[in-house]
């Protein structure tokens, strides 16, 4: 039997512990690995709100709209805390827009929504509207832009992740921030 030198085994134990390893998701530009995560969050996300291991739908996400419980209405930024974190760039379990936006707030910011590109963290501000003939919400949304008009966002209704786009009811458009190359 072939003998492991310590350092291999020691290099396997933190590895099997938990602790990631390297993956094939892990290489590539922050863009693409950001596009990566986010089209694949509407099937990884689990009934109990969780994605990629973040546990998106917390107290302050509960909300009540149109005398409807609705566990996850606010939990955007954990999604996009999520897609981060499995694009191998974790920024934290963020719970606030505002927040997500500090935490890029070295990135390029995209003011034409026509300069967006695939990667891009998408900001929506509130509108004054109504929907179903009842008032808009009327708070912040972000999420990630994949090309075209396409975009993954917590969805409102279902409180999961969703393909959306970028044009939507009771938000609009705010600016992007683009990741660095």
């Amino acid at each position: 039997m072939r003998r492991l030198a310590p350092a291999t085994l020691l290099l396997a134990s933190v590895a099997f512990a938990g602790s990631p390893a390297p993956t094939a998701r892990c290489h590539g530009p922050l863009s693409e690995r950001l596009v990566a995560a986010a089209a694949a969050a509407p099937d990884a996300a689990q009934d109990d709100g969780t994605l990629y291991g973040v546990k998106r739908w917390r107290k302050p996400t509960e909300r009540s709209y149109l005398w409807l419980k609705f566990p996850g209405l606010l939990a955007c930024a954990y999604t996009g805390s999520a897609s981060f974190r499995e694009a191998c760039h974790p920024i934290g379990e963020i719970a606030s827009v505002k927040g997500i936006d500090a935490a890029l707030s070295k990135w390029r910011k995209i003011s034409n929504v026509r300069d967006m590109k695939p990667g891009d963290v998408v900001f929506w501000k509130p509108v004054r509207g109504t929907i179903l003939g009842f008032k808009c919400p009327g708070h912040w949304h972000v999420g990630i832009f994949l090309g075209g008009d396409s975009t993954i966002d917590n969805d409102w209704w279902s409180g999961m992740p969703k393909k959306g786009t970028l044009e939507r009811s009771c938000t609009a458009f705010a600016y992007g921030r683009r990741p660095p190359p």
